[in-house]
């Protein structure tokens, strides 16, 4: 009976990793990765939703509660750690160049970008409203960065409210990269919460041109919160994996895709 409920807990606990890498998971992903039975992945999803530790949507679950928003940044930004440096180096290597005006959301994946371009020689002006990526650029003295401030959330360690949103509704940006939870065909680019949704798409009207950077355990989600159609940006970066038929079909939706290799040189 200990053994039993040794495995359930550990599963559990592989349920809440999935869900804070990719804050939506579908129960056929669950039950590839747990290698166990629809029944018990459901009724796993229906025990850990009593607990308020994730909620359960068609097909799958979300993160919600302490799962997604009280998840720490250093937490997300371990999880596809180098697939989130592949696409940070792809960035900094053949998209960036000195001069341009750039806005980087409040996501782990544009914190690894940050992070890159700090070590780089790029001459650039970052706006964001992401205290870690601020604190991260605080030392370089070759970029020149606004904080958009406001009502502050400690996680995910960001402003977003109407004050954060003003200053990117002030400002326009040669680049936009925006981090999201989920991208389809039926419903384009999402998050699971709502709050962050008003300043993202903020962000995406300040840019000219809007880069969604997503690994690629968000390809074929869908989230709660619509952020834009496919059409509304420039491209998707993600990296290189298996999940060819999910960019295929993506790519004959219309949306261009650029995938970066795990070793990009």
């Amino acid at each position: 009976m200990q053994t039993f409920k040794n495995k359930t807990e550990l599963r559990h606990e592989k349920i809440r990793s999935m869900l804070i890498a990719a804050e939506l998971v579908t129960v056929a992903e669950f039950r590839k990765n747990l290698n166990c039975s629809e029944a018990t992945i459901r009724n796993d999803l229906r025990y850990l939703e009593e607990k308020g530790l994730l909620k359960r949507c068609f097909g799958g679950a979300v993160a919600t509660g302490s799962t997604a928003r009280h998840t720490s940044m250093n937490m997300r930004s371990i999880v596809y750690k180098k697939e989130k440096e592949a696409i940070a180096d792809y960035i900094v290597k053949s998209i960036l160049s000195s001069g341009q005006t750039i806005i980087l959301d409040s996501g782990s994946t544009s914190l690894e970008v940050a992070q890159k371009i700090a070590a780089s020689d790029l001459e650039l002006t970052v706006l964001t409203n992401s205290f870690s990526i601020a604190a991260v650029l605080t030392n370089s003295p070759r970029i020149k960065f606004f904080l958009a401030g406001g009502n502050y959330d400690p996680e995910p360690a960001a402003f977003h409210d109407e004050f954060s949103i003003a200053l990117f509704n002030t400002m326009r940006a040669d680049l936009c990269f925006l981090s999201v939870n989920g991208v389809s065909c039926d419903a384009g680019f999402t998050i699971s919460g709502f709050e962050e949704a008003p300043i993202k798409q903020a962000m995406i009207k300040a840019s000219h041109q809007c880069y969604v950077i997503a690994d690629h355990s968000k390809l074929g989600k869908t989230g709660l919160k619509v952020i834009c159609s496919l059409a509304e940006v420039t491209a998707l970066i993600s990296n290189k994996s298996d999940h060819e038929e999910i960019v295929k079909e993506l790519e004959a939706s219309g949306l261009r895709i650029v995938l970066a290799p795990l070793k990009y040189q």
